[in-house]
């Protein structure tokens, strides 16, 4: 009796635990990259089988546990040679959070720029000077210029003149993308609210003009966003260990 007593009651918990995970929603999938490695070229990011950072102008580098983008120099300020960047992700993503800390060390003497890349389409200048789908939210040295949102290929969106960012100081760019709604924040601070159609997909990257710049943290947050393998592997151990509690 005692151990039927026992078996029942261990089948009630099962139940009542398989219940709960039923009506736990379903989180957004979520990645971090601090760039945590030996200096040289950044690891594949473990998910969707490693997904590989597409360098396209610039000299890239992991240095100092730091994503570096070196080279000063530039080609054009009009066509999709403009920016030195760095891209990463499905190009089907839709909507999602892109965050990362952006640094300024070395500003060339023209226009010091940087920033992030998101909703990147078909970015492939080689192909042509205006084969480039993409959206750049970016920081700027200059004195009279200011935080802007662009439009490949360099089209300016929104724009806050005279703001100016400060030298080898650290600035946390964050875009949160949902439909035809783009939200751009500095420092978690609202700097632009625009409705825009032009690209609704795409990958996320970080980029340059006229400037040698580090990138950390990078994070990427939405419902399409595959978790990392490892957090994938914590999930399968805490299952485990909650099949073991109820045998």
């Amino acid at each position: 009796m005692n151990s039927l007593k026992c078996c029942c009651t261990q089948n009630y918990y099962l139940v009542l635990f398989l219940l709960f995970c039923s009506f736990v929603p379903v989180q957004a999938g979520k990645f971090i990259v601090d760039f945590d490695q030996p200096n040289g070229k950044p690891r594949p990011i473990p998910i969707d089988g490693g997904l590989e950072w597409k360098e396209l102008q610039g000299k890239w580098t992991v240095k100092n546990k730091k994503y570096v983008q070196s080279e000063t120099e530039w080609t054009s300020v009009a066509n999709c040679t403009t920016y030195h960047r760095s891209h990463i992700g499905n190009e089907n993503w839709t909507d999602y959070t892109v965050s990362a800390t952006v640094r300024i060390d070395e500003g060339g003497p023209l226009a010091p720029i940087a920033g992030l890349f998101f909703r990147v389409n078909g970015d492939n200048p080689k192909k042509g000077d205006m084969e480039c789908n993409y959206y750049y939210f970016r920081i700027d040295q200059r004195a009279a210029e200011g935080p802007c949102l662009i439009k490949s290929p360099n089209e300016i969106l929104k724009i806050h003149k005279a703001k100016p960012c400060k030298l080898k100081t650290d600035y946390i760019l964050k875009v949160a993308v949902k439909g035809s709604s783009i939200k751009c924040f500095i420092n978690d601070k609202l700097e632009f609210d625009v409705e825009d159609k032009s690209f609704p997909k795409g990958a996320v990257g970080v980029g340059t003009f006229n400037a040698g710049v580090s990138f950390d943290n990078l994070t990427v947050e939405g419902p399409e966003i595959p978790q990392p393998v490892d957090l994938k592997n914590k999930l399968t151990t805490t299952w485990a260990n909650c099949k073991i509690r109820f045998q």
